[in-house]
């Protein structure tokens, strides 16, 4: 074999061998796709948030609106081991984890984290003012906001701060109208929503939007709420609507009787644009109907019941990632996603390893990059 070809060969097993590192240990090397070679990879990380370390990723196509590989690998990050109940925010194309439970010392957290994709690099950034666990989080005009939570003595929060990246400072942003733990918030159109929760022993059907620099009832003499009480539970956005998918929900006992908890299988959603206002037109023009509600029910159920699962949506389709049962205490390997213009659940794919019992969803631009200095230092010794 000559010089130049020895060179090619060695190009050719550096490269592979970088791709092999991020692939998890029991599956087999495959040939690299279309995305593989690209600089850009779009990543949808699926990310363990009890305590494992495990980022198990999938590719997307470069413009978000399919899965490319259905190749699971897995990233291990030392900043998420032993770490429990985090938050996770996704702004600029940077990743942000927020506070948590650390299961070895057995305390809350108030440190933020940022990670570069471009840079691989992670940052210790300004704390939150209080440690906590457990809370709803969301990105909203360049801010990050953490609503509710657990707090270092176990008790349920109603305190909202939020973060400037800018000048990296926490600031006060308000309250909600009561504590809440297992939350859930979603952005939709410049609007943020905290819903649902956990407080007193049992979850709770709240929906808030947050206006003024506080959360708020949607509307004074009509509230709006979650058609169940629910917590640990997924929110996305698809088209006009907010959907609500799977989590627990609790029936409330009688005076001699526990609550009950079960882990749900519905989906319903939540359009902003509908409103009473709908209705008085109807009856000016003469429609006799009820008042028409922002709130739909009549989707399919998910097939496998699941809390605390993540969730993304992928062009037309919600996809639904991991979780557990609360029966069972079982994690739910079997991803599965929602066909909005078939209007049908179907099962997907299974995690074969890792801990997915609670997880959260994050897409990130990662940039292929190949370790360079042993690139050439096997080269120099082949030219040698």
């Amino acid at each position: 074999m000559s010089k130049m070809a020895d060179i090619e060969h060695l190009r050719s097993f550096v490269v592979r061998t970088e791709e092999i590192l991020t692939v998890d240990s029991d599956t087999e090397f495959e040939e690299l796709d279309e995305m593989d070679r690209s600089s850009i990879q779009n990543r949808l990380y699926i990310i363990n948030r009890s305590g494992s370390g495990e980022a198990h990723y999938i590719l997307l196509s470069p413009d978000r609106s399919n899965i490319l590989s259905y190749q699971v690998r897995t990233d291990y990050w030392k900043a998420i081991k032993d770490i429990a109940h985090f938050g996770v925010v996704v702004l600029d194309n940077k990743l942000y984890i927020i506070g948590g439970y650390d299961t070895v010392k057995c305390k809350h957290l108030k440190r933020l984290l940022r990670y570069d994709p471009r840079e691989r690099l992670w940052t210790e950034l300004s704390p939150m003012p209080k440690s906590k666990a457990k809370f709803g989080c969301s990105a909203l005009d360049g801010k990050i906001y953490v609503c509710g939570g657990e707090r270092s003595d176990g008790r349920a929060s109603s305190s909202v701060e939020m973060f400037d990246p800018e000048s990296n400072e926490w600031s006060n942003a308000g309250t909600l109208p009561a504590p809440r733990l297992n939350n859930t918030c979603a952005v939709y159109k410049r609007e943020m929503y905290c819903a649902g929760g956990d407080f007193g022993t049992q979850s709770h059907d709240n929906f808030w939007v947050y206006e003024g620099g506080n959360f708020e009832e949607l509307d004074l003499d009509y509230p709006h709420a979650l058609p169940v009480c629910l917590d640990r539970f997924c929110a996305t956005t698809l088209g006009n609507k907010i959907f609500f998918i799977g989590g627990v929900s609790c029936k409330v006992g009688g005076t001699n009787e526990s609550n009950k908890f079960s882990t749900e299988r519905k989906m319903f959603s939540y359009a902003s644009n509908v409103s009473a206002l709908s209705r008085q037109k109807s009856e000016i023009n003469g429609i006799q109907s009820d008042m028409i509600s922002p709130w739909y029910y009549k989707y399919p159920s998910i097939t496998h019941a699941r809390h605390s699962a993540g969730v993304c949506t992928i062009g037309s389709r919600i996809y639904l990632f991991g979780g557990s049962h609360i029966d069972s205490g079982q994690d739910i390997r079997i991803a599965e996603f929602y066909d909005i213009e078939r209007n049908v659940w179907e099962e997907d794919f299974t995690f074969r390893k890792g801990d997915v019992s609670n997880v959260s969803c994050a897409i990130l631009e990662v940039p292929r990059r190949h370790d360079l200095k042993k690139i050439n230092l096997h080269l120099k010794w082949v030219m040698w």
